[in-house]
């Protein structure tokens, strides 16, 4: 999560072990071996940083890790489609209506005017309802 904290965990231990490495060298002086850790030092902590910059973007990109911020977007979204969905079930719970109600009238116009017998009215209100 972060990454400075990994790398000053790793890179102050990496620079104290290049110091004691110099310590085997006795032709340097005191100035000259802190200049060398300084250098193998920063080299070895700026190494780590863009590795572990590397690592952490790629997972970012690519990893099975998500952050809050993807899990509220989605669960919005997961939200927002079951609100519309109801919605449409509704609506269209609304329309079934209206057209079962059309076909009642038209069916009892029929009935009025003689087009529909009351044996094929009976049976065609079966399917309506069906």
């Amino acid at each position: 999560e972060n990454p400075f904290k990994i790398l000053g965990a790793v890179g102050v231990p990496t620079v104290f072990y290049i110091f004691k490495g110099r310590e085997g060298q006795q032709h340097l002086q005191f100035q000259s071996k802190l200049m060398h850790t300084r250098v193998f030092g920063q080299f070895a902590v700026i190494t780590m940083l863009l590795s572990l910059m590397g690592f952490k973007e790629y997972m970012d990109r690519s990893g099975k890790f998500i952050t809050d911020g993807d899990v509220q977007a989605r669960v919005a979204q997961m939200q927002q489609s079951r609100s519309e969905l109801l919605y449409r079930l509704h609506r269209d719970r609304i329309d079934a209506e209206r057209l079962a109600d059309k076909r009642r009238q038209a069916l009892e116009q029929d009935m009025k005017m003689g087009a529909v017998k009351k044996t094929n009215a009976s049976k065609a209100s079966i399917i309506d309802t069906a």
